[in-house]
């Protein structure tokens, strides 16, 4: 009986956690795609930069495009998706 009543009362939090982590994947998917032609700019840019001469601002350049490329920030963001995604699993099989 105990565990109905929680189940009744955990079962609304965690939709809504599934919906948001649904919402924030969306987004995220969409961000990196948009975030990848961003990535292609700083590269040419700092291309021109160390040509021009001012290779001080090439690797600034460089260091945002490997910040903002699949492997900086959006990795992370993943990574966090995915650890919150198996933190609702876990606690929806502890549940059910």
């Amino acid at each position: 009986m105990l565990k109905a009543m929680v189940r009744i009362a955990i079962m609304p939090v965690l939709l809504i956690g599934r919906l948001l982590l649904g919402t924030l994947a969306f987004i995220t998917t969409i961000s990196s795609a948009v975030i990848g032609l961003g990535t292609g700019l700083f590269i040419i840019l700092a291309m021109v930069e160390f040509f021009i001469g001012y290779w001080q601002n090439g690797i600034a350049l460089l260091a945002l495009g490997v910040l903002v490329s699949p492997i900086g920030l959006p990795a992370i963001a993943n990574f966090m998706l995915k650890r919150l995604d198996s933190a609702f699993a876990f606690v929806e099989g502890k549940i059910c």
